[in-house]
């Protein structure tokens, strides 16, 4: 189920060929190269067009590297893609709960904060997982809303920015129809007509939920070469009656893994070294055909609101290493005696690799 489940579905489906080209497609259409929407979503795409091309030729393809490697036949394989997006948004399982309030479900589905409370509330879900995602979504969602604020200082801003409503438009759309049995709404009920504090919670959602899925969400269902390196532990597939895959599966999941780890920039980075990526914000840039800030100026509020995400993604950090370490203490008891480290941001990259 790790290799042929999470990996197809989540991983390649939902993450990269689903989420991470409707996002870089609806910016390419719609954002101009000095929109600073398209400005911001630049480390989170790095490389994603790229990147996605590979996996199409090299994982998805047939007789490629992921089909040889995945438990299927041929014939299996199709059918496994055919119904991959049935079982890939967060929030899926709730659809029933709001019948025909389209609007609260969508709201629901992309807004991941408010996904893990009504968990709480209503399911009594409340795990050291869901705690940890939930900060860092908390603080990924103030970095965009601080960023947004700097060049629209009121919802009525944005929703005038015909660039960002069909930037919206579009995404919703692409996630809408690859997606089955309507989990994602038709975008044209919920997002033609909203008002603009309707629109810049979506657009808030929307850019925070793709952030986090790239980085978080992306080592979650993606990181998995430490599973691959002993196939008596954890093979993709293994002879009918044996305990452990084949030498020949050993090779094949090597090479997949292998040509699978190609490292991405780091999510967290100190002001001013290699990997600051503020340069990104630097003026002037284009709303509506206008120029907006001094050229080769990054805004003095784009800055504090980049200092101050780093500063909370250290902070969450060190959080995630006083739990581990309490975690893999000798006194640690079960079920509270495993490390977590899937949203520890110093080990995240900014955007999906390959």
């Amino acid at each position: 189920s790790l290799f042929s489940l999470v990996t197809l579905v989540d991983h390649l489906f939902a993450v990269h060929m689903q989420v991470g080209n409707a996002c870089v497609l609806a910016s390419r259409q719609y954002l101009g190269p000095d929109h600073p929407v398209r400005r911001f979503l630049a480390p989170f795409q790095f490389k994603t067009i790229s990147v996605n091309d590979n996996a199409r030729n090299n994982l998805i393809n047939p007789q490629s590297m992921g089909p040889r490697n995945f438990a299927f036949t041929d014939k299996g394989t199709d059918l496994a893609w055919s119904v991959a997006s049935e079982y890939t948004p967060s929030g899926a399982e709730l659809r029933a709960v709001f019948g025909d309030d389209q609007a609260s479900y969508l709201r629901l589905v992309l807004d991941y904060g408010a996904y893990v409370e009504f968990l709480k509330k209503h399911g009594g879900v409340d795990t050291p997982y869901r705690r940890q995602t939930l900060q860092l979504w908390n603080i990924m969602k103030n970095f965009v809303n601080s960023f947004l604020s700097q060049y629209y200082p009121t919802a009525e801003e944005l929703a005038r920015d015909s660039e960002v409503r069909c930037f919206v438009y579009t995404l919703l759309h692409e996630l809408a129809f690859t997606t089955t049995n309507g989990l994602v709404p038709d975008p044209a009920e919920n997002v033609r007509d909203c008002s603009a504090e309707e629109l810049w919670q979506l657009t808030s959602n929307l850019l925070t939920r793709y952030c986090y899925l790239v980085t978080a969400g992306h080592e979650q269902v993606g990181t998995v070469p430490v599973y691959a390196q002993d196939v008596s532990f954890c093979a993709f597939h293994w002879p009918k009656g044996e305990s452990c895959g084949t030498k020949q599966t050993a090779i094949t999941s090597a090479t997949l893994m292998s040509f699978t780890s190609t490292p991405m920039p780091l999510l967290m980075a100190e002001e001013g070294s290699e990997g600051d990526w503020t340069h990104l914000f630097e003026g002037p840039v284009t709303i509506n055909g206008e120029p907006v800030g001094e050229a080769g100026a990054v805004p003095p509020a784009v800055k504090k609101a980049w200092v101050v995400f780093q500063a909370e993604l250290k902070a969450m950090a060190a959080e995630c290493d006083d739990f581990n370490n309490k975690a893999l203490s000798a006194d640690a008891q079960f079920p509270h005696c495993f490390g977590m480290w899937q949203t520890h941001p110093s080990h995240l990259e900014t955007s999906v690799s390959v």
